[in-house]
């Protein structure tokens, strides 16, 4: 091989300089031309691998570029003495400088001033004792304004130096939830201790255990005195007592019992009790937990009421309370005096005609008005309807309109009568509440949203973090077991790898009710799929699912709410209800002329049943119907006891609450 290298170098030595060329027929040559060849091929090749090598490389290099700056956290690397560095865009984003402007400048200028000793001491504890850390700092943006985070840093070494890299997450909603949050418990902390019913707590022997401040007013006794004494020292009557107790044995709870009790003066009050029993881990009744309130004034009021109520029905058999009559045959039409105040008329001035009548009516009802009374001729039939006014000056009243006609043998009209009444307010409180609704079910979506984006992150946190500290618990583990000689540490190495896979089901399942990886990542119904193939598996529950039309298509908001839903309804259908079967079906309802496309779900199990309170005070179904109504949809759930429960539930698509 030495003497072809040769040759060929020669040759090429002589090609290079002009010299004579050998004879290119002898065999010699021929074979120098043929290695010649082969080693120009082998180094074309060899080029090639080393551009390919550099164009991966370089594409490498952007991409992890990319993934660096635009990564949804900030990332930054600083020296043992606090200099940065490198920072990614995002960081630079968030902190709303160049990232020019943050390179070499001391991390520590970036903290906000009361966070400053905190931020130093876990620099300090990081470089000093450990490798790793995590802490919640918050930072100071170029506008002023504060931007809370939570670092994740590890120490590390580049070419024998010290440098801490240093993850940042944005935690700004989070703590604005919290600060929030504390606002509430705050705000209902007051609201208890300036409540005007009393509150209390009892065990079951009666003793009051605890007691709100209202006690004092309502009772004339203090806390401190109330503390201890049996219920019983304070009803008028020992009857209603064991009333009470003897319903609250029976139901577990008691809503509005009417009891007398004695104020510290002596005086008899007249309460509403409502209360329930309190139960242990082993379902043992331990004490009594209740409101008490003062009646004693809507009593007399109800009374007063009664004896009023009986001087207006009186009244109302002498007077014509905003009554009218139209005659037919002369077209006369006569108002009280009630009706002329109500329109706001002067009897000397008006002169009262329907067609006058009329001419008052708003302008967009004045039409339909006319028909339904023309229509009530027709058919000799009363009607009743609410229409508008409308003055002069702009203003709208609401009135509430009855009327009923006589007719002759021969069928002719003869008179019609009615009364009106005025329900602006009414229309303004049904319009209050309206808006009120409306405003609670944005409420609901924004916090289902806060929600589910808190589910989010957490349940990431739990598979990034927990997922890879139990793998390597679970490695090291198996290497023991596969290693160890000692046969006391090999069984312990094995103990340690059955709790770890344990708690890599349990973390998956704490995962999946979080938030379903298979939802964000393959769509609504790969994720109801798994979540009804789950059910089956276990054996437990017979679960098939039936989806008609393409519901991956749906929006976010309503598919995490049909998840839910399905859950939910699992879940109560094996503890509730001891189901073996349920079946869910989800299909979408094409638009049509009257209405815009929906999406249905129906859930039906064969258990037992629920019980009555069950409905109505279950918080998983309050949170499944207050999901629903914040999407403006409707939730329907029946039951036959002993024949299982039904959950329909019908959501626009337009995703207008």
């Amino acid at each position: 091989m030495t003497g072809k290298t040769g040759s060929a170098g020669d040759f090429r030595q002589q090609t290079a300089t002009g010299d004579c060329l050998p004879d290119l027929s002898t065999p010699d040559t021929r074979n120098l031309i043929h290695e010649l060849r082969s080693h120009q091929i082998e180094l074309e090749m060899q080029n090639e691998a080393l551009r390919q090598a550099e164009r991966a490389l370089t594409d490498a290099r952007d991409q992890m570029t990319d993934l660096f700056d635009f990564a949804p956290v900030g990332y930054a690397s600083i020296s043992d003495k606090g200099i940065i560095r490198q920072v990614n865009l995002r960081l630079a984003d968030m902190l709303g400088l160049d990232r020019r402007a943050l390179i070499q400048q001391r991390f520590s200028s970036f903290v906000a001033p009361q966070d400053c000793d905190q931020w130093y001491r876990h620099i300090v504890q990081l470089l000093r004792q450990h490798s790793r850390g995590a802490c919640e700092i918050s930072l100071m943006r170029r506008d002023g304004s504060m931007l809370f985070t939570r670092m994740d840093c590890l120490r590390t070494y580049d070419d024998g130096q010290v440098t801490v890299r240093i993850a940042i997450t944005d935690i700004s909603e989070r703590h604005r939830a919290e600060q929030e949050l504390i606002q509430q418990e705050a705000q209902y902390r007051r609201l208890f201790e300036n409540m005007v019913d009393i509150y209390y707590n009892t065990d079951m022997s009666g003793h009051i255990a605890f007691v709100s401040p209202s006690c004092l007013p309502q009772t004339g006794y203090t806390q401190e005195e109330l503390l201890g004494r049996p219920m019983s020292d304070f009803y008028a009557d020992p009857v209603q007592r064991k009333q009470l107790l003897d319903l609250l044995q029976q139901q577990g709870q008691v809503n509005d019992f009417e009891v007398r009790l004695v104020h510290k003066d002596g005086s008899p009050r007249t309460a509403s009790v409502s209360s329930y029993l309190l139960f242990d881990a082993d379902k043992q009744a331990i004490g009594v937990e209740g409101i008490v309130r003062n009646i004693t004034a809507r009593k007399q009021a109800e009374e007063a009421l009664r004896l009023s109520e009986e001087r207006l029905n009186l009244a109302q058999r002498l007077a014509h309370i905003g009554h009218w009559e139209l005659d037919m045959a002369t077209g006369r039409l006569q108002w009280s005096d009630e009706v002329f105040r109500l329109f706001e008329v002067d009897p000397e001035q008006f002169a009262a005609s329907y067609e006058a009548f009329l001419a008052m009516v708003h302008p967009q009802e004045r039409e339909l008005l006319d028909s339904t009374y023309k229509h009530s001729l027709q058919t000799r039939r009363p009607y009743s309807i609410e229409h508008r006014l409308l003055f002069a000056d702009g203003r709208i009243k609401w009135v509430h309109e009855q009327c009923e006609s006589t007719f002759a043998p021969d069928g002719t009209p003869l008179s019609s009568i009615g009364t009106v009444q005025d329900i602006t307010v009414e229309k303004q409180a049904e319009q209050a509440r309206d808006l009120l609704l409306q405003q609670n079910r944005a409420l609901m979506r924004q916090l289902m949203q806060v929600q589910e984006e808190e589910r989010r992150l957490l349940a990431r946190d739990l598979h990034d973090e927990l997922g890879q500290l139990l793998t390597s618990i679970d490695a090291r583990a198996e290497y023991i077991v596969k290693h160890a000689e000692d046969r006391r540490l090999r069984s312990i190495a094995e103990e340690i790898v059955r709790d770890t896979r344990a708690s890599f089901d349990a973390s998956h399942a704490t995962l999946l009710r979080l938030r379903p990886a298979t939802l964000d990542a393959l769509g609504l119904a790969a994720a109801l799929t798994e979540l009804t193939g789950q059910w089956n598996k276990q054996g437990i529950i017979d679960c098939p699912l039936r989806i008609d039309g393409e519901i991956d298509r749906l929006g976010e908001m309503h598919a995490i709410t049909i998840y839910r839903l399905v859950q939910e309804a699992l879940t109560n259908a094996f503890r509730h209800g001891k189901a073996k079967r349920v079946e869910v079906v989800v299909r979408i309802v094409p638009a049509h002329a009257a209405r815009a496309a929906q999406v249905q779900v129906e859930i039906s199990d064969n258990g037992q049943g629920m019980q009555d309170p069950q409905l109505h005070a279950g918080m998983g179904i309050i949170g499944m119907r207050e999901r629903v109504h914040a999407l403006g949809g409707t939730f329907l759930l029946t039951h036959v006891p002993g024949d299982g429960v039904r959950v329909e539930v019908l959501m626009p698509l337009d995703d207008k609450p």
